[in-house]
């Protein structure tokens, strides 16, 4: 027998990665094998979950006394954030979750860990935030998460894009009243000074996505960065590696916060 293979027994925790879709997801994988290194007798599964059916799943959850926390993903980190009892100033700040626990009460309380990820994904491959120009895409769950991360690492300049101005509007409001002294502001196009680029939006999970922006005058000393894990290379990823750029991809923003997302969890409280 795999002494690897996690025993499932009545006593037995469940975890979850809540999101639409979730065939693609990495995190029952590097969950699942952190929980048993730490020989917790705790298991993370998908759950298929469409925004129509996400109040009754998440209502339901209070209710399975083993039912200990969830990874929430795209699209939900948003719209889960009125379902939930309590919201960590980290939540809060962004207006997004994308980690709940269940308290021994029901009580379902949620965190934001997406930014911190991030930026650890990219400090641990070398990618310095502090002092850089950064030009992100987006202004979802997981592009707000980053975007209040990287104004708390350091960086000196925040451009943001996003499809619907007013969010990126809203967004860009919201990070100022945090970081007064960011200079940050709207943008439709990258420019050869924007240092680190990173697209924040779930475009280029599907093959005919396209790009969520144009890279024509991407510098080739430019990283260019991705919050889609799969696939690995985006078409986004493959048009910055076709002009030479530094690629970061969307897996390390995962692997960046797996531990903290565990960690969140299992701070149950009655």
């Amino acid at each position: 027998m795999n002494k690897d293979f996690i025993q499932i027994n009545g006593a037995t925790e469940v975890l979850a990665i809540i999101a639409d879709p979730v065939y693609q997801a990495s995190t029952p994988g590097l969950a699942n094998a952190l929980l048993a290194d730490e020989k917790l007798n705790q298991v993370l599964i998908p759950l298929h979950v469409k925004t129509l059916g996400l109040s009754d799943v998440i209502n339901s959850l209070r209710h399975i006394n083993n039912f200990v926390g969830a990874v929430v993903s795209m699209p939900h980190k948003t719209d889960i954030i009125k379902l939930l009892d309590e919201l960590t100033p980290e939540a809060k700040q962004v207006g997004a979750c994308n980690v709940i626990r269940r308290n021994r009460d029901g009580k379902l309380i949620g965190t934001m860990l997406d930014g911190e990820g991030f930026v650890k994904g990219l400090l641990d491959a070398g990618h310095l935030v502090k002092s850089k120009h950064i030009f992100l895409v987006g202004a979802g769950g997981a592009a707000s998460g980053i975007a209040f991360a990287v104004a708390k690492h350091g960086a000196d300049r925040l451009r943001i894009f996003n499809r619907t101005r007013d969010k990126a509007d809203n967004l860009i409001s919201n990070v100022k009243k945090v970081y007064p002294n960011l200079n940050i502001e709207y943008s439709d196009k990258i420019s050869d000074e924007d240092q680190i680029i990173i697209n924040g939006t779930s475009i280029g999970m599907k093959e005919n996505n396209g790009l969520p922006i144009s890279l024509s005058n991407v510098s080739e000393s430019s990283v260019v960065a991705e919050v889609v894990i799969t696939p690995e290379l985006t078409t986004f990823l493959n048009e910055a590696k076709n002009k030479n750029c530094i690629i970061h991809k969307g897996k390390p923003m995962l692997e960046g916060q797996i531990r903290m997302m565990i960690d969140f969890i299992n701070e149950v409280k009655n």
